[in-house]
């Protein structure tokens, strides 16, 4: 029998399998942000000290009343983003606002300029070095400057079809090729992420909200660059498609000869010369047929690994969030990606 020279707590602690003891700001209290408050009340070594957010339905009320959970937090109340951020040093914003990062960045550099650390849901800052590398760098700079950490992550992007394959690939001596498939049933989603991907439109209602930017999803090519940039691959040539997945005939408008879409399935190619390294496929729709996650990494050896049923979006981004706060308070300073990162945990 083995036994251990260094007590276990301590050896736990060494590695982030310790309680933090931070205090949290909460920025944005939308349908994620709210499931990240929650989590971060359940959590040991957590406190919420601020809420922010722009909705003018939700300033001047507690944390608690929005989170519907009367309890420690009544003395939290949001306020709005022009009040100032004012808090602990070295304070965690969780900020769930946007998927753009145009929009993210003056809010992050914010909290940046506040001396705050930032865990963001913003997709596009999940990876952002490449489409967008000057508010990249600004955002670096600056988290440098003040010596805090920022990161952006989630379920996808910032696990499933890029985290999760890396991770995978501990196993492999070598990979040639990565092919991620996400499909989500989204009758089991808020009606916000159901109208997001089209369920109910006609072809040609689809088709004018996709030239609208009102539909699809954000963060495929993130972690396709995110995937290249852990593996080494210089891509040379990226293929995007998105089209609506149909739901049988018999649901068919009266007086139409249009389909009614149940959702959307998006895909992106990535190839380094005339080699595909990176297929990533997402369907996102109702009463989708076997909702799953999966990884196939082709080398040597070739793996595959499949999640039955899929990672529930929300609830997963939620604990994303919270269980990278160790991570982020270990890390260096400026603008990392979740591969710069040892795997998070609940504790």
């Amino acid at each position: 029998m083995l036994s251990h020279s260094v007590p276990l707590s301590r050896a736990l602690e060494s590695i982030g399998g310790s309680a933090p003891n931070a205090a949290v700001i909460h920025y944005g209290l939308g349908a994620i942000g709210v499931e990240v408050a929650r989590l971060v009340r359940d959590r040991a070594g957590l406190r919420s000290v601020a809420a922010i957010d722009i909705n003018a339905e939700l300033i001047g009320r507690s944390l608690d009343e929005v989170l519907g959970r009367p309890g420690r937090d009544a003395v939290v109340q949001v306020s709005s983003p022009t009040g100032g951020l004012r808090s602990d040093p070295g304070a965690v914003v969780l900020h769930c606002t946007t998927s753009r990062l145009v929009e993210a960045v003056p809010q992050v550099l914010g909290c940046i300029r506040a001396g705050f650390h930032v865990i963001s849901t913003c997709e596009e800052l999940s990876y952002p070095w490449e489409d967008h590398l000057e508010l990249a760098r600004e955002v670096d700079d600056a988290a440098k400057g003040r010596g805090v950490t920022v990161l952006g992550t989630g379920v996808n992007p910032g696990f499933a079809m890029d985290y999760l394959p890396i991770a995978l690939s501990a196993c492999a001596q070598r990979v040639a090729h990565v092919r991620v498939t996400r499909v989500q049933d989204a009758s089991t989603r808020r009606q916000s992420l159901q109208r997001k991907v089209g369920a109910g439109l006609s072809d040609a209602e689809f088709k004018t909200r996709v030239k609208s930017g009102a539909i699809g999803h954000v963060g495929l090519r993130e972690s396709a660059r995110s995937l290249a940039a852990a593996f080494g691959w210089k891509i040379t040539r990226l293929r995007t498609s998105l089209r609506p997945v149909h739901a049988g005939a018999s649901t068919l408008r009266a007086g139409s000869q249009s389909q009614v879409v149940r959702g959307l399935r998006q895909e992106i190619r990535a190839s380094v010369g005339e080699h595909e390294v990176i297929r990533l496929t997402l369907e996102i729709s109702r009463e989708a047929q076997r909702p799953r996650d999966e990884v196939i990494l082709s080398g040597t050896p070739n793996i595959q690994m499949t999640i039955p049923g899929g990672l529930h979006g929300d609830v997963s981004t939620a604990a994303l969030v919270v269980n990278t706060i160790p991570r982020v308070l270990q890390a260096r300073a400026g603008l990392l990606a979740m591969f710069d990162l040892p795997p998070p945990r609940p504790w």
